[in-house]
């Protein structure tokens, strides 16, 4: 691929992630000026129960499908794409039936609201169009189909939810938020089945469900569980983090989380799209064996990552309330919350790119403890601070869990790889 092109695409995909950012972001501020508070927060838990339960439920196949549907193709083994489609078949389907369970007696024994069960359960039933949509994006992107990778998610989803919801206002329709989730619902399963057929028999198909063998699926299954657990920390952490505030808070609360959370994660989306950029050189000079040219860029990207961070830290200090203003007074008073939110992603974008070396070096599944401590800090901290501090608690919880895996990943990168990614060894071990 000439260097032109792949510039272009590059440039077409990050603006097409930008324009579903800009999307959601709209989204969320016609929504909180069409529901009252406590509604929209029972809106936003469902979607990110549907985005929790469909992160876990898909088993980490996805992310492992990234990397090894494409040598299949490779090596011509059609037999052994259909084998890996069944062993997800597989696996999704009985992981989806653990987490059921779990919710279920979640919602019979826990002290929950009764909006936020009616969110857990409308989460439940968009849970599979969700899952189809992860798995058939990866799909996608495997045969070079990055348009239909990422554009039904990013675009196409977020779009036609927006533009059902202003349509029904916009005709004076009393909009409930049963009306609101079961739109949310329709539309993932028309996203998803639309991009399956798309797909034809490239994407996973339910005649896959027999190509599926044991001792094959047993072996893909220990290297893709614990991408499921790193793919939660590392790209939807805001996801669990308001499911987590769903279940320890009341849902106006619940909709000042929402919004934070994701303001917040705007800073951390665009860190993200700038470490995408250098990933390939960085991978070519740490192959080549290179130190000098992945020391150098390494610490240009950690320079500019803790630039952005910076301005976002003093933009939400500053314009913060402005900001929430937008969806609504009564959100101002997330600004507190907001800056706490930032202050978590400050601490992650210091650690640098430690999870990306690790990654480059074959030890991702050597991160899952550190996945785990984080997941645990951001549970325990919620709920041991919550009731004492409210809201602010669940954003002491969140910058504890970020440190706890960010000091966790310099560590790792250190002991298993000789070197870390992040600013302070960077300038410590500078020539």
């Amino acid at each position: 691929m000439k260097l032109s092109r792949m510039l272009g695409m590059m440039a077409g995909l990050v603006g097409m992630r930008f324009a579903g950012a800009g999307l959601n972001l709209l989204s969320q501020i016609v929504f909180t000026h069409i529901f009252e508070p406590a509604d929209f927060g029972i809106i936003m838990l469902c979607m990110s129960t549907a985005a929790f339960i469909s992160l876990f439920a898909t088993v980490g196949y996805p992310w492992l499908a990234l990397t090894q549907l494409p040598r299949l193709k490779s090596l011509s083994l059609e037999s052994a794409w259909q084998k890996f489609h069944g062993a997800f078949l597989h696996d999704s389907a009985k992981a989806t039936a653990a987490i059921y369970i779990l919710v279920f007696l979640a919602t019979l024994f826990l002290p929950i609201s009764a909006g936020a069960k009616l969110a857990l359960s409308f989460g439940c039933l968009s849970a599979p169009a969700s899952m189809l949509l992860r798995y058939d994006s990866a799909v996608a992107n495997s045969i070079r189909s990055f348009t239909l990778s990422y554009a039904p998610d990013f675009i196409f989803r977020p779009a036609l939810l927006l533009g059902y919801i202003v349509f029904t206002s916009a005709m004076g329709w009393n909009i409930s938020v049963q009306h609101a989730m079961l739109a949310f619902v329709a539309v993932l399963y028309l996203v998803g089945v639309g991009q399956a057929i798309i797909l034809g028999s490239n994407g996973v198909l339910p005649q896959n469900w027999r190509a599926n063998r044991p001792l094959f699926t047993k072996g893909l299954r220990a290297r893709a569980m614990p991408l499921a657990l790193v793919a939660a920390v590392a790209t939807s952490f805001s996801d669990i983090v308001t499911m987590v505030g769903g279940l320890l808070l009341p849902s106006s609360d619940v909709a000042l989380l929402a919004v934070a959370i994701r303001l917040a994660a705007i800073a951390g989306f665009i860190i993200q799209v700038a470490q995408q950029f250098v990933l390939p050189d960085l991978s070519e000079a740490l192959t080549m064996r290179e130190s000098q040219t992945a020391h150098h860029l390494l610490t240009r990207l950690n320079l500019m990552t803790l630039a952005i961070i910076i301005a976002a830290l003093l933009g939400s200090i500053v314009l913060g309330p402005f900001a929430l203003n937008l969806f609504g007074a009564h959100y101002v008073a997330a600004q507190s919350l907001l800056v706490a939110f930032m202050v978590g992603q400050s601490v992650r974008a210091f650690s640098g790119m430690n999870q990306q070396l690790l990654s480059i070096a074959g030890y991702q599944s050597k991160t899952v403890v550190a996945c785990l401590v984080a997941l645990t800090m951001l549970v325990g901290g919620s709920m041991l601070l919550v009731p004492r501090l409210g809201l602010l608690g669940i954003g002491y919880a969140v910058i504890a869990a970020e440190m706890s895996w960010s000091l966790m990943l310099a560590a790792q990168a250190q002991r298993l790889t000789g070197h870390r990614g992040d600013i302070f060894w960077l300038l410590a071990n500078r020539k």
